[in-house]
Formats: C-alpha cells, structure tokens, sequence
C-alpha cells in the first residue's frame, strides 16, 4: 500500500502540473493510470474536474461519486458531485450536494472555534446587521439565530466607529466577547424556498437582446429583468440566510454556492435566462455564480475581468436605498486583458490594469444603478463597481449578483 500510495502522490503531482499547463487529457492519462489501485480522494477531485473539462461527463459523475462514496463527510467531494451536476444542467441533485457542503463546512468550522477572533470590522458589522435583521422580521427564525440578543447595538456602534475611522480602508477587528464567533461565523439560516411559475419578465425583447450579441455587441442593459414575485424571492434569499463568508479587502462581502448560495431561485433564473437566449446561448452552460453586499462608507470591487464567456450581474436592493441615481452600478471598460495574461493578474485589479487600460485608450462607460437591472457583457471584460451612496441600513444595502457562463466542454 505505501508503494502504491506514493505512486498516487507523485502521479497527483504530476497531473496537478499538467493541469495548470493547460493539457487536461494528459493530466486524466497519468490518474487513471494509479486511481484504481489507490483511490485516494485528491486524485478522485482531480480526476472529476478534469473530465468536467474535456467535457467527459460520464466520467466525471462516476469519480465524483465515487469520491462521496469513499468519503461521505468529505466536503471537497460533495463539492466535486455538485460541480459535475451543474455541468449536467442536473440543477435539484446540484442543490443537494451544495448543501451538504455548506453543512459539513460549518462542522468542521464548529470543532475548531478559537476563543478568540480577529475579523475585518465590515464583515462583523454585516453578521451583526443581518443577525438583528432576521430576528426582527421572522420571528420563527429566532431560534436558528442563536438567541443572538445581548449588547447587539453596542456591538454595531463599535464597529461602526471602527470603519468611520479607518479613512476608507477596511479594518480589523479583535472580538472576544461571550457571542464573539456569532460575529466572525454566525450560525446558518437558509431561507426555504418553492419554485415560482416563472422567473423572468416575460415583456423582455430576449429576440432583440440574441440580434445585438450576433451583432457583436460586447454589453447589455436589461430593465425589469425578474418579475416581481421573483425579485422578492432573491431579495428575501439574500436578506434572510446567512450564506454571506467571504470577507473582502475592499469592504465588501461574497456569498458563494460552497457557502450555501445556491437555491431554487438562482438555478431557475439561470435556467430560464439560457432558454430565453435560445440560440445565442446554445453553446453556453452556467459555470459559476456569486453575490456581493457592500458597505455604505467602503468601496466596492475594483477594476477586474471574469473567468468567463458572458458574465450576467443582475441588482436587487430598492432603487429608494440609492441616493445618486447617476451612479451606483457598472464601469464598463472596451478592452479585455492580453491572452497572454494569468487569471490572478487580470482579476486582480490594480495598477497593472489600469496602466493597460490607458496604455490601450480604453473608454469607460458608467451604466447607473436601477433595481432589477441586468447586465450581461462579454466577462473578459474590465469593469469595476461603480461608486455608489446608498442609503444607510441593513435592507438598504448595495447588493449584486452575478452568474457566468461559460462555452460546454467537449
């Protein structure tokens, strides 16, 4: 068994460089070469999100469910199952195994709780915020918020006075009080939800929107883009789970599918959305998607492009929460990064893109803030948050979601 499992770490190491040079096939030929002789669960990963990329799905289901299989309690192998579902547009078997990923990180995360947290300032004033929001809208849901109750209000005004003393940047925080770990990793609550008859507005012009894409045109304004019903599903998904983790250096916070952003609502808008687009979008498949909740006093995503074919970023919050309806939404740039530019120094921000983009000309255009507008561009290219001032208060929010899609493998 040790000779074998050190052909399975070195065969691992090996794929795993053949990978980042781009040559997936190769990468399957030296794993499949070791994996029934010693299954370990990397090379299991390894090999589901490689066939995922050559499009060879068969495959790619059954290493990942052999992944779960050796390992159930195993996160990264759920997370492997749901990704390879996604790719099957298998949508309901998706949400199961998100879901269990979210659960099984949220154990481990339990069994290892410090006494003691060090967290940004704004993503311990949102937990607070959302927190005090569930208790004071559902009342139902007053148990899964931990009995949060206590000094709540002492615990925003502190926070504030940090961030309104930072000049902008995003500080740090110790906390270490009783209901310290409710502030850097506050209990999971998911918002249920049943699936609505429809999602999108069916007065948009989806025929005109697949002529400008054949046109060419790399940018999309959709007005209206949810019906009603739909826009208050999402509203209320975003509002009352605690799927927000991800804490970012610019003052903002993310909300990922491993950290339980994925639900019926988003499958469906996706689903409904590709459908819509018919024959543009036949190529194309949902590849990822996220959401954004910004602080009022803090920036929010700089400069950047996305891993993607189309990226489609739809808001949510009020248009009475926006106090400049001249602002608040997109900077689109006309220019996408050099080819031979990596993930990191394209997504990244900062000076290098902006010296590109004024190398290059490019010309920014500001697509104000409107509740329930989309924006579907072409996802290589740069564009960042537009400066915004919203209105304070939790429900008042700037909130963003984006899903990318991304050309079907094989």
């Amino acid at each position: 068994m040790a000779e074998s499992r050190s052909a399975a770490t070195t065969a691992l190491a090996e794929a795993e460089r053949l990978v980042l040079g781009g040559d997936f096939a190769a990468a399957v030929t030296v794993l499949e070469d070791v994996v029934d002789d010693d299954p370990i669960l990397p090379v299991l990963y390894l090999l589901a999100s490689t066939t995922v990329e050559l499009g060879e799905l068969d495959k790619a289901l059954r290493y990942a469910t052999r992944a779960v299989d050796t390992d159930p309690s195993s996160a990264p192998a759920h997370d492997a199952l749901a990704k390879v579902h996604v790719a099957l547009e298998d949508y309901a078997s998706a949400l199961t195994e998100l879901e269990a990923v979210a659960a099984l990180g949220r154990d481990e995360r339990l069994a290892t709780q410090p006494a003691q947290y060090s967290v940004p300032a704004h993503f311990a004033l949102h937990n607070v915020e959302q927190l005090d929001h569930i208790l004071a809208s559902n009342g139902a849901q007053r148990n899964s918020a931990g009995g949060f109750s206590g000094g709540l209000h002492n615990m925003r005004r502190g926070l504030t006075d940090a961030i309104d003393g930072a000049n902008g940047e995003a500080p740090w925080v110790s906390v270490n009080a009783i209901n310290a770990h409710m502030l850097a990793d506050p209990p999971y609550v998911k918002v249920p939800e049943e699936r609505l008859p429809e999602y999108l507005n069916p007065t948009v012009d989806y025929a005109s929107l697949q002529q400008a894409l054949a046109a060419g045109e790399k940018v999309q304004v959709i007005d209206n883009f949810l019906t009603p019903e739909a826009l208050d599903q999402v509203r209320k998904f975003c509002l009352q789970s605690t799927v927000w983790r991800r804490p970012y250096q610019f003052g903002y916070v993310g909300a990922f599918p491993q950290h339980g952003f994925a639900s019926v609502s988003l499958f469906a808008i996706a689903e409904e959305f590709s459908a819509a687009m018919g024959a543009a979008f036949a190529d194309f498949q949902l590849a990822q998607w996220w959401a954004f909740v910004y602080d009022a006093k803090l920036p929010g995503t700089d400069i950047h492009g996305d891993d993607a074919d189309y990226s489609l970023n739809f808001w949510i919050t009020p248009d009475s929460a926006n106090l400049d309806p001249d602002s608040g939404g997109l900077v689109m740039w006309d220019k996408k990064a050099p080819s031979d530019w990596s993930y990191d120094e394209y997504n990244s921000g900062g000076d290098k893109v902006r010296q590109y983009l004024e190398e290059q000309d490019a010309v920014p255009t500001v697509i104000p803030y409107r509740e329930n507008r989309a924006v579907l561009f072409e996802g290589h290219l740069f564009h960042k948050t537009d400066d915004f001032t919203f209105a304070p208060g939790f429900a008042n929010r700037r909130r963003s979601v984006t899903i990318l899609f991304r050309r079907r493998k094989g």
